[in-house]
């Protein structure tokens, strides 16, 4: 059992650039990757599911007044409701080992220079996106919430679903989340050569265009909701302009994105 233990505990073990290791082992050590993954997952997600009544009201509590619960309108959509809700939940929670368990797999592909800027790069990840996800909580669902509750409400009567409002506010979190990983993006475009900052800068008013575009395509449609997820893209923007101005190679490769345009 302890030769087991510790066959098992060097799988996980991030491996070095220098170390060499044959196909079989790369395998092995993706499967094992893998099985601590799902393995954390479920757990999360068990969880998540004995404590899905207390998720439940923290997710009423984001309604507006008078609103106290959710209704369901088929005999096991309070039971799959509960389950949808313990997946986000538990993908959310384990996040950060999900995201190392990626990165311990991969970054053994680099060299002990690359990994120096990388590494802080994909452990900006799962902070990123958990404040992305903290930032839609408390920003942008309330916002939506009280525009689209209230409108009309002297002659519409709001019964909340609860697998519609599980899945709006599921999606609104995870867009979120992944809009605040647009600095991450563009550090790592930045620092192989592809993107430049003088290229964002003079195509910032093409980027303004294709951010709002953006935003129109991501969950809830309503202006509200738009507003609140458009803004911080604009401001992720810039802050990624500064990011990649201190990270990209100087003289390094050629942008090929790069014009005889004159700078604006």
């Amino acid at each position: 059992m302890p030769a087991r233990v510790g066959r098992l505990m060097a799988r996980i073990k991030r491996a070095k650039p220098d170390d060499e290791l044959t196909l079989v082992e790369h395998l092995d050590e993706l499967r094992t990757r893998l099985i601590v993954s799902i393995t954390v997952l479920v757990i999360a997600v068990a969880a998540c599911y004995y404590e899905n009544h207390r998720i439940y009201k923290l997710l009423i509590s984001a309604l507006p007044p008078h609103h106290h619960k959710l209704v369901a309108f088929a005999p096991g959509e309070a039971f799959f409701n509960a389950i949808t809700i313990s997946v986000y939940g538990g993908l959310l929670i384990c996040l950060p080992i999900l995201s190392y368990q990626f990165y311990a797999y991969i970054i053994p592909a680099f060299s002990e220079e690359s990994q120096k800027t990388i590494k802080p790069m994909l452990l900006l990840i799962p902070g990123l996106f958990l404040i992305g996800v903290v930032f839609g909580w408390f920003i942008v669902v309330p916002a939506a919430l009280r525009f689209l509750v209230g409108y009309n409400s002297d002659v519409i009567q709001y019964l909340p679903r609860a697998s519609d409002y599980i899945h709006f506010i599921a999606y609104t979190l995870l867009a979120m989340g992944l809009v605040f990983e647009i600095p991450v993006v563009m550090m790592m475009l930045g620092r192989v050569g592809i993107l430049r900052s003088s290229f964002m800068r003079r195509r910032w008013r093409e980027a303004v265009v294709a951010l709002a575009v953006f935003a129109a395509v991501l969950p809830g449609t309503d202006p509200v909701t738009m507003t609140a997820e458009y803004l911080p893209m604009l401001l992720l923007y810039w802050l990624s302009y500064f990011l990649v101005k201190a990270v990209e190679p100087k003289g390094g490769l050629t942008d090929f994105f790069s014009s005889s345009e004159p700078s604006a």
